[in-house]
């Protein structure tokens, strides 16, 4: 037996190297409790930062939408005659004319909702685009280097990245992006491409600053998957321009880390061959369309496998039924040797939690750490 501290298992599993047993994560737990969005969550989150494998993040400092360009936009909140939900209105001041969005967010926590989006037709991504972009210097070098002293054993720290068609999508929404994916697709492609090469130039300085083994994330290609998108969307809106911002990572000896729900059976080739070294959350079905079992057996070690316990499974199930989960997904993962067991969303993104998902919060961990202990070489 062997035993590798968290920063050093996690590192090895980006590495595809050999490990003492697999990872657990709880998504969103820190090193430390610090702020808690309800004060049910606080043993959770006392128990995370004790027992876990942590992922902390850091920003990289870029606005794809502007840079450092002067924001030329106002912003006014408008009562929704419901006291827990306000609208916030936003404009922004084009050279090609203003666009207008509306958030609806909440006032006790809860996620909030897009009512409408800046993008409605094509003429609002030429005017999108016609926004001054400066680019912005890089200067999170020491922001990271303190992160990474701070984390120590306990974990990694992620330099958090937009995701070129992504952002795309959050100015125009999904069924907008499918018409105009359709009816305007080069201009479509045109803001994708915009926004990917920004990302790449950023990307390229701040490893130009001498980060050693810096792992990158983003999230977004999910928005770009059936039944959302079709295979030649994701392959010309993600694959296309997210390869080129991974092969320059890896040359720099640096990794990457990418969340994307949804059905990702027949995208994992090209999620290896875009150099994704782990995925999350590979979620079963309804949500998902694959096994960890199924995608050990096809794929080996050739990606690293993060997940895939449904965040809705702890906050519905049984202890029993979780268990078996707990015990599935480890079994299956373990034998990848490049396995993090992971719920397949943050823990603390519900306002007001009910004592049994707090109760089975603290089961997933407990035993989810009895669990991967079981499997210790």
């Amino acid at each position: 037996m062997f035993q590798l501290t968290s920063h050093e298992r996690l590192m090895r599993i980006f590495r595809n190297e050999e490990i003492d047993r697999p990872a657990l994560k709880l998504w969103g737990a820190g090193a430390s409790v610090g702020w808690q969005l309800h004060e049910a969550y606080r043993p959770v989150s006392e128990l995370a930062a004790e027992i876990t494998d942590i992922f902390g993040g850091v920003g990289c400092g870029l606005n794809v939408l502007r840079g450092t360009a002067e924001d030329k936009s106002e912003s006014w909140d408008e009562q929704t005659g419901d006291p827990q939900w306000v609208d916030r209105h936003t404009v922004l001041h084009t050279p090609k004319g203003d666009l207008h969005a509306v958030h609806r967010y909440s006032t006790v926590g809860d996620p909030g909702y897009d009512m409408e989006h800046f993008i409605k037709e094509e003429e609002d991504i030429e005017k999108m685009l016609s926004l001054p972009y400066e680019a912005p210097n890089v200067n999170i070098r020491e922001y990271y280097d303190s992160a990474v002293t701070g984390m120590g054993d306990k974990g990694i720290v992620m330099i958090g990245l937009p995701h070129a068609a992504y952002v795309a999508e959050t100015y125009m929404g999904s069924e907008t992006l499918a018409y105009l994916s359709m009816d305007a697709r080069e201009l479509v492609d045109e803001i994708v491409s915009t926004y990917a090469r920004r990302i790449y130039d950023h990307v390229k300085n701040i490893l130009e600053t001498g980060i050693e083994e810096p792992i990158f994330s983003w999230v977004g290609p999910e928005l770009y998957l059936p039944p959302l998108m079709s295979p030649k969307d994701f392959n010309d809106f993600v694959y296309k321009y997210d390869k080129p911002i991974c092969d320059l990572i890896h040359e720099h000896g640096g990794y990457v880390w990418v969340h994307s729900h949804n059905k990702v059976r027949n995208f994992l080739d090209a999620f290896i061959d875009m150099g994704v070294d782990v995925l999350n959350p590979l979620e079963p079905g309804p949500n998902g369309d694959i096994t960890l079992s199924e995608v050990v057996e096809k794929y080996g070690n050739r990606l690293g496998l993060e997940g895939n316990i449904e965040i809705q499974e702890i906050l519905l199930s049984s202890k029993e039924h979780l268990r078996d989960l707990i015990d599935q997904c480890v079994e299956a993962g373990e034998k990848s040797g490049r396995f993090i067991l992971c719920p397949s969303a943050g823990y603390m993104e519900y306002a007001r939690p009910t004592e049994h998902y707090i109760d089975n919060l603290l089961f997933y961990l407990r035993y989810g750490l009895e669990t991967v202990e079981r499997y210790r070489k």
